[in-house]
């Protein structure tokens, strides 16, 4: 049989140098399993049933090994897929901590021999790739990952609308998102999970119920009581409007969707008597416009802006208006981090990547933890699943909440590898935090995790906690 004869050619490589790769006369398949199992990752079994290079994708022209996708000697590699927007200073940092726990497992040993790789897809709104939106993008880079590169884990999408969309668009792919806070997210999957029906999506980041509750502190400990929120339509704003409205009882909410109804919705609040202006978009971009509008609407000078986790970034930074009167009437929310867990992840990021101002950069520590989380998985299921899976990878997350403590990090790699191999768990923290799951609801537990104030300095350098004294 030719399949035969493709394996037997592949295991004498080394003595039979006229044996190739690209000899499709003896790469006969039935499906795509077969030609990664003997030509590696990035083979497919094509339309004519022979096996091929998968094609390339323009938005997934990024890798880590930067030849994963030619080099045949990485075809064994235990791949991760994660999809972010390039034309983001935030989300390309999140993408490097990724990578950066992804080459990390990978030099301390890798799993039985196999080092792992990662391949980079970009959902950015870009007309020289396509006229896609970014959620479709979205989902069609990770319909590529599913399909196409049979990655069967990925870490995103970063909004809990992409993350949605992603969810719905997709069959086998396992999602660990490290900044998709909607609460609704939690209904996609039934409820209680197991280890025969592990969920697919997990979550590094906090959801908005902490996020809305000290959105409401804050407002409440500054004494405002006449509050206006306008909110994105979609799963991220209609969360939040949910989640606010039951802790500011006379909430008034306007929501838009495009630029035209966000002028219209402006135009609601400015004729109204509201003192603060709540705004919520997973957009940075819209954010970064309602700014633009109204520090140039007189109706707007004397009110105060209080933006979301999303906005929390060093893209709203560089942004921003330049009057550094205007930047004092803005203040939000993000993601609280232990500085003693953190710590450890920004000198390695700072090493790696030259990088200063971590703060600025959001969910950049979920990020990270989101790749260990998914080396992780990915050992287990090596080591003790008949297949690297959706189910595998789900039990495998599962054991993460149990068993020894461990850092997260190079240094304890060998140690979570000998747990695995005695078929235990682990209890991992990471640079967010501890990294504990509820087993019914895959949800990290919200004890131990809070969101902080941010204000903006008077030079508009960075964002610093509301009570840092030291912030210029």
């Amino acid at each position: 049989m030719r399949s035969r004869i493709v394996l037997v050619c592949l295991a004498s490589l080394a003595l039979l140098p006229a044996c190739s790769f690209t000899r499709v006369d003896v790469a006969e398949c039935r499906d795509s399993s077969e030609c990664r199992a003997a030509f590696g990752f990035g083979w497919t079994c094509g339309g004519d049933g022979l096996c091929a290079r998968a094609p390339a994708e323009a938005r997934c022209t990024r890798t880590w090994p930067s030849d994963l996708l030619t080099n045949p000697a990485q075809g064994t590699r235990l791949v991760v897929g994660t999809i972010y927007d390039s034309s983001l200073a935030t989300h390309r940092a999140r993408t490097n901590a990724t990578q950066l726990a992804i080459q990390d497992a990978s030099a301390a040993g890798g799993v039985a021999g196999r080092e792992l790789g990662l391949v980079i897809c970009t959902s950015e709104e870009d007309a020289s790739l396509d006229t896609r939106s970014r959620t479709d993008a979205t989902v069609y880079v990770a319909q590529y990952l599913e399909d196409v590169l049979d990655v069967p884990l990925v870490i995103g999408p970063y909004g809990s609308g992409e993350t949605g969309a992603t969810f719905d668009g997709t069959e086998r792919l396992v999602m660990i998102s490290p900044s998709a806070t909607s609460p609704t997210l939690t209904a996609l999957e039934p409820v209680p999970a197991s280890d025969e029906t592990p969920g697919r999506l997990w979550r590094t980041a906090p959801t908005d119920v902490e996020q809305s509750a000290q959105i409401a502190a804050d407002l409440r400990a500054r004494g405002v009581t006449d509050v206006a929120f306008i909110a994105q339509r979609g799963v991220y704003g209609d969360g939040l409007v949910t989640l606010l409205q039951e802790r500011i009882p006379d909430l008034d909410v306007v929501r838009f969707e495009t630029a035209g109804q966000l002028g219209s919705a402006l135009g609601v609040v400015a004729d109204g008597t509201a003192t603060e202006v709540v705004f919520a978009s997973s957009s940075t971009n819209d954010s970064i416009d309602f700014l633009a509008a109204v520090e140039a609407d007189a109706a707007f000078d004397a009110r105060r802006f209080f933006l979301t986790d999303a906005a929390a970034n060093a893209d709203l930074l560089a942004g921003l208006p330049s009057d550094s009167g205007f930047r004092d009437r803005i203040r939000g929310t993000r993601p609280a981090l232990d500085p003693d867990n953190s710590a450890a992840f920004e000198r390695r990021y700072r090493l790696e990547f030259g990088e200063s101002d971590i703060d600025a950069l959001s969910f950049t520590a979920h990020a990270h933890d989101a790749g260990w989380l998914a080396a992780y998985a990915l050992a287990w299921a090596a080591l003790n699943e008949p297949r690297v899976d959706a189910r595998a990878l789900g039990r495998g997350l599962r054991r993460l909440s149990e068993g020894t403590p461990l850092d997260v990090g190079e240094l304890t790699w060998v140690d979570a590898i000998d747990a695995f191999e005695r078929g235990e768990g682990i209890d991992v923290s990471g640079a967010s935090g501890a990294l504990d799951y509820d087993p019914d609801t895959e949800e990290r537990a919200e004890e131990g995790m809070s969101f902080e104030v941010w204000i903006v300095a008077s030079d508009g350098s960075r964002l610093c906690r509301a009570d840092d004294t030291t912030c210029p």
